[in-house]
């Protein structure tokens, strides 16, 4: 957490000001460091007046206090002062890189792939002792968790006093430097040590690239609606009682509703809790609420009511969830339940119809105690107190005669859908109209987190990044005739994750892999490059990363030693770049695997190893 100057320092002169708004901040604090506290003192690389250039390891997980570093883009880099001073450097730079060693190489530099994030003439830093000194990076550097990081910080030379930097001795080689005096600048090599700076880094949310690709469902039934409680669980439903499940991120799907009978009707709604807890609703003459706690093999009958069509149902933790459905007898179905799904009560919950307003499926949302529901009335209904009597108010969406989706990332920002795009950040109290994606006809569903948000429109799914105001082609085109219904987005490791469904079976799923924001071209590769797995062996997860100089249509596949398809981690369209992708085996067995990468002419495969 950074501190602000107290007041008594406006009798500061604004030469003074200027001077120290180009230091570091001597009080802030990273969001992950491998230590906080001082530390012995070493004069390693700031406290060596002709120059100096140091490369240090740490190893994957290293950043992981007061928590785990996650993947994303390294922003700043933090040093903890043993020695306070105050010096202007000459040539300073820093450097960033991955590697899958453990240690640095013996007797040389490392010489891996390099991004330099930080590189100026003069550089005035100001350091206290058991504080830290910030370096804010010029070049945000992807950053994988997984791998372990080579930072590398080299001066030319300082005026001013010294600084010292903490360190902690740990075993093998984490630390080359160049000679005490190297009298020339860049430096040659010259030592290696132990010695494990102290360090923190801030991290922003990664950059990703989202492609989307086709899965088999399995059926070819119309496929209505879909939920993704975790990136790896989703559950999709549709005509004729139709019910697949995912626990492995879509290589394989299953029936979840193996014993016939229980369930009737078309599936119009599903929401899932995790793999084995689930409620939907059918309305075959009756409308129903169904429920199971043993992935599918079993459902209950929780709720019915007579003359209703149930449109929704949305869980707001795992015990407390709403449904609404179409007006019975002039006021509108709504339900809450305070035991999982077990229960379900209207008490306290009376909204009038108004004139012959129905709802939509799927067209529902919650975030804490605020409810946003769907109409064909040319409104959106919502409520900020948990759907109390007398806390609902419909709110004009003019242009939008249906809203056919609604969705809201935060208890300000959401968006609904219909014929146009409409968004609102004050929770629903007004709706203005967003940015017009491609295409024809009316949208039908709408989902995502943060700015994020994808709709589908006849075949085809559009994303938006900027909160709606802008709607790009997400790289999937439905075959003719085979329309979207369902959309649902949940977050991933590291990148956002989510499925799509519609007729005849139709399923996608999002793909997203982190990309490093870097300098313009001269820093991007300049081949096709396939790495290896790393951890490998692994159990469960690990990461690939591959290298792609150029824009291109890219296939990333896992098979089984005797070349089954087992997974299609990327199919899409993908940005030249470093790209990051993780991959999670719980569901697969001990075994050799392969993954093979594919794009234009290039193709290549490398064996990893699943150790249970």
């Amino acid at each position: 957490m950074k501190t602000t100057r107290p007041h008594f320092f406006a009798f500061f002169t604004v030469i003074l000001f200027v001077v120290l708004s180009f230091t570091s901040n001597i009080f802030a604090q990273p969001q992950y460091y491998n230590y906080n506290t001082q530390g012995t003192n070493n004069n390693f690389p700031l406290g060596i007046s002709t120059g100096k250039t140091t490369q240090s390891l740490y190893l994957a997980g290293a950043f992981n206090q007061p928590n785990p570093a996650p993947s994303g883009n390294i922003t700043k880099i933090y040093l903890m002062c043993a020695a306070t001073g105050s010096a202007t450097y000459s040539t300073f730079t820093v450097k960033l890189g991955q590697t899958t060693d453990i240690d640095l190489p013996t007797g040389a530099w490392y010489t891996g792939s390099m991004t330099t994030v930080l590189d100026t003439t003069n550089m005035l830093l100001a350091g206290t002792a058991g504080q830290f000194i910030t370096l804010t990076l010029e070049v945000p550097f992807a950053y994988n968790p997984a791998q372990s990081l080579v930072i590398e910080i080299a001066q030319c030379g300082y005026t001013g006093s010294s600084i010292g930097l903490g360190y902690t001795i740990l075993t093998g080689t984490k630390r080359s430097t160049g000679p005490f005096n190297p009298g020339a600048c860049p430096h040659i090599f010259g030592n290696q040590n132990n010695y494990s700076t102290h360090m923190g880094v801030d991290i922003a949310p990664p950059s990703c690239s989202f492609t989307w690709g086709t899965q088999t469902s399995g059926v070819t039934a119309l496929l209505q609606t879909v939920s993704t409680p975790s990136q790896n669980v989703c559950w999709i439903g549709g005509a004729t009682a139709t019910v697949r499940l995912t626990t492995n991120g879509g290589s394989t799907w299953v029936n979840a509703n193996p014993n016939p009978g229980v369930i009737t009707g078309d599936v119009y709604n599903i929401w899932a809790i995790d793999a084995t807890t689930a409620l939907l609703t059918t309305s075959p003459s009756a409308t129903f609420i169904y429920r199971t706690t043993n992935s599918g093999t079993n459902w209950t009958q929780v709720f019915t009511q007579a003359g209703g069509f149930i449109d929704a149902i949305v869980m707001a933790n795992a015990t407390t969830g709403y449904a609404y459905g179409d007006p019975v007898s002039a006021r509108w179905s709504l339900w809450k339940t305070t035991n999982g799904g077990v229960n379900w009560d209207s008490t306290g919950m009376y909204l009038p119809q108004a004139a012959t307003e129905a709802g939509w499926n799927n067209a529902m949302c919650v975030v804490g105690n605020n409810i946003w529901f769907g109409t064909n009335n040319t409104k959106v209904y919502r409520s900020t107190n948990g759907g109390a009597t007398g806390s609902w108010t419909g709110v004009a969406t003019t242009g939008n005669l249906n809203t056919y989706g609604v969705w809201f990332t935060s208890p300000t920002n959401g968006i609904c859908v219909g014929t146009i795009v409409q968004k609102t950040t004050d929770g629903g109290a007004t709706w203005v109209n967003g940015g017009a994606p491609a295409g024809t006809g009316n949208m039908t569903s709408i989902a995502g987190l943060g700015d994020n948000y994808w709709l589908t429109r006849g075949a085809n799914i559009y994303g938006s990044t900027d909160f709606g105001a802008t709607w790009t082609g997400a790289g999937f085109t439905g075959v003719a005739a085979n329309a979207l219904w369902g959309t649902f987005i949940t977050s991933g490791s590291p990148c956002l994750t989510g499925w799509s469904v519609g007729a005849n079976g139709t399923l996608v799923k999002l793909n997203g892999s982190p990309v490093a924001i870097n300098d313009p071209s001269s820093l991007l590769p300049s081949e096709y490059r396939l790495s290896q797995n790393y951890p490998n062996p692994f159990n469960p997860t690990t990461s690939i990363t591959f290298d792609m100089p150029a824009s291109g249509n890219v296939e990333l596949k896992i098979y089984d030693i005797l070349g089954k398809e087992i997974a299609v981690l990327v199919n899409g369209e993908m940005n030249p770049g470093t790209h990051v992708v993780p991959f999670d085996a719980s569901s697969l067995a001990s075994g050799v695997y392969i993954y093979k990468l594919t794009s234009g002419s290039f193709s290549d495969s490398k064996k990893m190893v699943l150790i249970k």
